[in-house]
């Protein structure tokens, strides 16, 4: 009989509908041969936005908004799940869940130590390819 140790990494992208970049975004859905028209709507829908703040009467001026996808907008988290698609992995013994900016990673090698060291290194690659 087989016996493997099983180990899972639970992560969640602190911020991460507030933090997509539309051009890295629309990058990405372009190489991915996503139709111009599609990719130039979406550019148009996560560009030109402004927001202000109202804080006990302060000034009530709009700001500019780089980044992120609209709060409570239907697309916003598709937009955000293709965002982050790049960060699954394929793991050897293993897997990787993801659902919204919630990870998953499962590793299932022949001893504890060996898992440690595994997820270790896949949170290491991870966050070097994160937002």
């Amino acid at each position: 009989m087989d016996k493997r140790s099983v180990s899972t990494l639970f992560l969640d992208i602190k911020g991460g509908f507030d933090n997509v970049n539309p051009s890295s975004l629309c990058g990405m859905l372009s190489a991915k041969g996503v139709s111009p028209s599609l990719v130039s709507w979406t550019r148009s829908f996560l560009t030109g936005r402004s927001c202000r703040l109202l804080i006990h009467g302060s000034p009530k001026v709009f700001a500019q908004v780089a980044v992120g996808t609209p709060q409570g907008s239907p697309v916003s988290p598709l937009s955000f799940v293709i965002y982050v698609l790049r960060l699954t992995m394929e793991i050897p013994y293993g897997l990787t869940l993801s659902y919204v900016d919630d990870f998953a990673l499962t590793v299932s090698p022949n001893s504890y130590r060996c898992n440690v060291q595994l997820l270790q290194g896949h949170y290491t690659i991870l966050k070097a390819k994160g937002p």
